[in-house]
């Protein structure tokens, strides 16, 4: 059955995500805790945490008044489980900028991702856009103990301890927060409120009482209470609910105690127990609601007075808060939650499944899937659940919340993907996107089974061809897509997504059987399909495949322009997936290429934790590769040693063998490089014998340069069979040739030259080099010929003593030819030379005054303003300033100045 989604339909807004609960009435002001908190000097950064039923939230709305009062823009976000999804939770922080930007008479700019071309983390593009507020900024994370996955952890991480003091954070989490505390509290930069600072003082339990006039609490009674929960502030309130209960009164003179969560459950069954039975019903059957309306009230009870008795309950304090939201939406507090779902599975559990079902119906009719996903699982129909799911899906994969669907997976029941093979098409693209081996091996055969049927909730061939993809199996992901119907796009968003997928796939083929023409052309249609279905992470598969081709095309500057364009694209900073990791992977081994290597490492470090967590094989193979060998021409031996470890490791974690053995031929190069033939061969007959992944007409990207079949012939070149190399060499370049794989034909060509060289050939040597330097010229490849070591350098070296080259590319040859000359001559840098320690070339007098300027966050248009000059001549100096300290941000600079002082000042 279709699932029912209203015309017109606007889902829910997230009001109560992203704006902060009105206050209870009956809280208590903690003045000494807030004198703490905003005292003269400051920390950036506070932590309230303690248990549940601490007043965490109580006091950050307090703190976050103050924070308002003292001029500051504040902006709230109640965290749950659902923001374990780390695009879910970038979306939540985007809108939560958008309610910023409400306040502020300069909102950030909504496309604002740095300079054109600039590559920006996306922790700095958060704060950049906070920046630009252009006033102090305190943020309230409420609930972040519910954030446990890693991602999500690193990015709220990296949030909060690069930003700058002008932007504060308070934090409420019932554990201590993953988040750099300790170096934070060491530095004096972050103070945490502890479970024993947030309990109630004898003086602030007195208030409770007085504060609500029909009570009447005397100091002995007080006294008792202070002891019996030794200050826990949802224990002192369950008592001044509670004291109107004769059994609760005696307890307090005869001196009963226990221990403080034994005396809150007695409590609140005796608060219960004192109401009248219309609202005991009410407030067992909405307790298994996550949050309430009047009307889903009314509708789950059958009643109409859903409104007056949610207004009642606040009014009376009983445990129910108001969520800042337009349609009045209120939840009740943890503790008093617990207590009445427990009460009620015990007393009435027909009633529960009967209230989980009506909501769940209610929530479907409104279009909220995840929550009608959740009352009918909690309701037991599995078979609504995986219809809902299957529908919810349509949008969760294009969306590439890939965690949400991984998380509810573990929630349906163990048959779903049989019950809808639907299900088990969209689960198969969540769990090869997300690169879980063990999850996707048994959704294969359920795929496989369905081959023949024509899905209308999903193709098999292309999930499969992905997954494929996934196992290092790129024939049979052809063979997949080859199969599947070619049809135009379509107004389904899912469907579309898939057909881009396949084009991917056949993209990403073609460029490996050296089909670029048609390869380049299903990239394309991958790429509008994406856009049209707005698809970002299959966008990025388009575009990163694009990129390789044009690298394999001898076009390598506008491969790198095309990949640095991709990456920068604003769509992209807050990007979080495979296909990001690939595209920053291929982009580092374009940069290496040509030899921007600054530039190649700086995108590693900034890329690693998403590259170690979601590339995959020959992207992972070609990233490490080129940072390695960067690490060896620094002279850092052991770092290119340790990344090469690293690489090998993930390989093996991917199950990936066949990039196991490309890396562990890595480690043959560099020591045929440095001229260890023996060690290299004892390397080399360690390597699992395996038969060629790289022939004549099928070459993988990562080996295009550097496969088995290269590696054997540098082998017999150095171990004295140059004649067996060039008979090699001769049928690749062949078909190199033929394909039109130039970035193959320089790295063959040099390998030509050394072994005629080698061979006492001359004149065959220099022509091959030369025919190498041509190849090379237009994309001014620079690598390629200072990777084979001191043996090419030499013949190099005595190249440029020949007569000047006669061909039409003659001068651009004889220019590279220049350039790698005076590169083989440079000397590693020192291995523990940090490479941004301090600017790298002296700044200006002007350029400090600026940069001093920068450091205190001011804006451009106050730079230009304080200088008397114009912002064009602002951003002049800026532009100067990044290139001389080596950075690509202002943020970046920043942090350079924290550890360096160059301001002079």
């Amino acid at each position: 059955m279709k699932i029912a989604v209203p015309a017109g339909f606007v889902p829910l807004p997230l009001n109560h995500k992203i704006l902060p609960p009105h206050a209870h009435r009956h809280a208590v002001e903690r003045s000494a805790l807030l004198a703490r908190l905003f005292r003269d000097v400051a920390e950036r950064v506070v932590v309230f945490q303690g248990p549940a039923g601490h007043g965490k939230t109580s006091l950050m709305l307090q703190a976050q008044a103050a924070s308002a009062s003292g001029g500051a823009l504040t902006g709230w976000l109640s965290l749950d489980e659902s923001d374990n999804d780390i695009r879910r939770l970038l979306g939540h922080l985007q809108a939560l900028l958008t309610v910023l930007g409400s306040q502020s008479p300069t909102p950030p700019n909504e496309d604002y991702a740095g300079s054109a071309g600039t590559i920006t983390p996306r922790s700095d593009w958060l704060i950049g856009r906070l920046l630009e507020l252009g006033r102090p900024v305190a943020l309230f994370l409420d609930d972040l103990h519910a954030i446990t996955d890693p991602g999500a952890l690193r990015l709220l991480r990296e949030l909060i301890t690069n930003a700058p003091d002008r932007i504060r954070w308070f934090l409420a989490s019932r554990v201590v927060p993953e988040v750099g505390l300790p170096r934070l509290v060491v530095g004096d930069e972050a103070l945490v409120v502890s479970a024993e600072d947030l309990r109630f003082s004898r003086a602030e339990m007195r208030h409770v009482f007085d504060a609500d006039r029909g009570l009447s609490v005397s100091d002995t009674e007080l006294d008792a209470i202070f002891r019996g929960t030794e200050g826990w502030p949802a224990a002192v309130q369950l008592y001044r609910l509670a004291l109107g209960s004769a059994s609760v009164r005696h307890s307090l003179a005869s001196g009963c105690g226990g221990a403080p969560r034994e005396v809150a459950d007695y409590l609140a069954e005796n608060v219960l127990g004192q109401q009248p039975p219309p609202v005991q019903d009410f407030l067992l059957q909405t307790s298994v609601l996550s949050r309430m309306s009047a009307a889903l009230c009314d509708d789950v009870l059958g009643r109409s007075d859903g409104q007056e008795m949610l207004a009642s309950l606040e009014r009376d304090g009983l445990f129910v808060r108001r969520l800042e939201s337009g349609e009045g939406w209120f939840t009740y507090h943890a503790i008093f939650a617990n207590f009445l779902q427990e009460q009620l599975a015990r007393t009435q559990p027909e009633h529960r499944v009967a209230v989980h079902r009506r909501a769940a119906a209610w929530f479907e009719s409104q279009g909220q899937l995840e929550e009608a996903l959740h009352h009918h699982l909690s309701a037991g129909d599995d078979d609504r659940a995986c219809e809902v799911f299957d529908h919810w899906s349509d949008a969760l994969v294009p969306d590439g919340h890939f965690a949400t669907v991984d998380r509810w997976s573990h929630r349906l029941p163990a048959d779903a993907a049989t019950r809808r093979p639907g299900i088990a098409v969209k689960l198969s693209w969540a769990f090869t996107f997300l690169i879980r081996h063990e999850q996707l091996a048994p959704l294969l055969p359920v795929l496989r089974a369905n081959l023949a049927r024509r899905l209308i909730e999903g193709d098999p061939r292309l999930a499969l061809s992905m997954a494929a993809v996934l196992q290092d199996d790129p024939a049979r992901a052809l063979e997949y897509v080859a199969h599947t119907e070619h049809r135009e796009p379509t107004s389904n968003r899912f469907r579309n997504f898939e057909l881009a997928a396949g084009h991917n796939v056949r993209g990403f083929v073609g460029m490996m059987r050296g089909e670029f023409g048609p390869a380049l052309h299903s990239l394309a249609q991958g790429r509008s399909l994406s856009e049209r279905s707005n698809a970002t992470f299959t966008l990025a598969y388009s575009l990163v495949h694009s990129g390789l081709t044009l690298v394999a095309q001898g076009q390598l500057p506008e491969a790198v322009e095309h990949l640095r364009g991709a990456i920068s694209d604003r769509r992209m900073v807050l990007e979080e997936s495979v296909s990001k990791a690939c595209l920053a992977c291929a982009l580092v081994m374009a940069l290496y290429e040509a030899d921007q290597t600054g530039d190649a490492l700086a995108l590693f470090e900034q890329f690693h934790d998403m590259i170690v967590e979601a590339s995959l094989h020959d992207y992972l193979v070609v990233c490490y590769r080129a940072v390695a060998r960067i690490r060896d021409q620094r002279g850092e031996l052991a770092l290119a040693l340790e990344t090469l470890e690293e690489a090998e490791r993930l390989s093996y974690n991917g199950r990936w063998p066949r990039a196991v053995q490309l890396i562990q031929g890595e480690r043959v190069r560099r020591e045929l490089v440095a001229g260890r033939v023996d060690r290299a061969q004892t390397l080399a007959a360690r390597l699992q014998p395996e038969s060629r992944s790289d022939t004549d007409d099928w070459v993988r990207f990562s080996e295009e340069t550097d496969g088995p079949r290269i590696g054997r012939i540098r082998l017999d070149l150095h171990a004295g069979r140059a004649a067996q190399a060039l008979d090699e060499i001769g049928a690749c370049l062949a078909a190199a040739q033929r394909q039109g794989r130039v970035h193959r034909q320089i790295r063959l060509q040099t390998l030509a030259a050394l072994a005629h060289h080698s061979l006492g050939q001359t004149r065959p040597a220099h022509r091959c080099l030369q025919l190498a330097l041509e190849l090379a010229a237009p994309g001014r490849y620079v690598r390629m010929f200072l990777d084979e070591g001191p043996a090419l350098a030499a013949l190099l070296r005595a190249h440029a003593n020949l007569p000047a080259a006669a061909p039409e590319n003659g001068a651009e040859a004889r220019a590279l030819l220049g350039r790698l000359i005076e590169a083989s001559g440079t000397a590693p840098a020192p291995a523990d030379t940090p490479w941004r320690a301090a600017a790298l070339e002296p700044l200006t007098k002007r350029e400090h005054k600026v940069l001093a300027m920068l450091v205190d966050y001011q804006s451009n248009e106050e730079i230009a303003s304080a200088l008397c000059v114009s912002r064009d001549t602002v951003k002049f100096h800026v532009r100067n300033i990044y290139s001389k300290l080596g950075v690509k941000t202002r943020l970046e600079a920043i942090r350079v100045v924290k550890t360096s002082d160059t301001t002079g000042r």
